[in-house]
């Protein structure tokens, strides 16, 4: 008799008001998460490269350095950018998904289908950038190097 009872009452908790609303809106909440984090994915990117194209304070891009080594660190640990597998997880597909796509359909191939060595060649390069403009600055500054600016 408790194993008939067990069963009825998970049939009235599937069948409630609630449960049919969670299961029509957990689709919606999820896109919008996985937008969420491919939009703030998208912004740490643009805002990453609009400072080491633009910006010559060598202490804004040692933060810069830092937070690329972080990210390049939480790769190596988790096998992939971590707003990566969020995107991944939300929405189904990723960023990395979307550019080896492009790559193809501009017949710019890799010879490897594995995300995790294109995000830690991307951040390798990334530091390499990132470290010779400070390298650069610095070099500038020893021997007094000033940059013409227009007025």
């Amino acid at each position: 008799m408790p194993l008939k009872k067990n069963t009825k009452i998970k049939k009235e908790i599937e069948n409630s008001l609630v449960r049919k609303i969670q299961k029509q809106t957990t689709p919606f909440i999820k896109r919008i998460f996985g937008n969420y984090y491919k939009l703030l994915h998208v912004i740490i990117m643009l805002s990453s490269g609009t400072v080491l194209l633009f910006n010559n304070n060598i202490y804004h891009l040692l933060v810069l350095l830092n937070i690329i080594c972080l990210d390049a660190i939480a790769c190596v640990f988790l096998h992939d950018c971590p707003l990566t597998i969020l995107e991944q997880q939300y929405l189904g597909h990723n960023i990395i998904i979307e550019k080896t796509r492009h790559l193809k359909e501009a017949n710019i191939l890799y010879k490897c289908d594995h995300h995790y060595e294109k995000t830690l060649e991307f951040l390798t390069n990334m530091v390499c950038f990132v470290f010779g403009k400070i390298l650069f600055l610095i070099l500038m500054e020893m021997f007094q190097i000033k940059c013409k600016q227009d007025s």
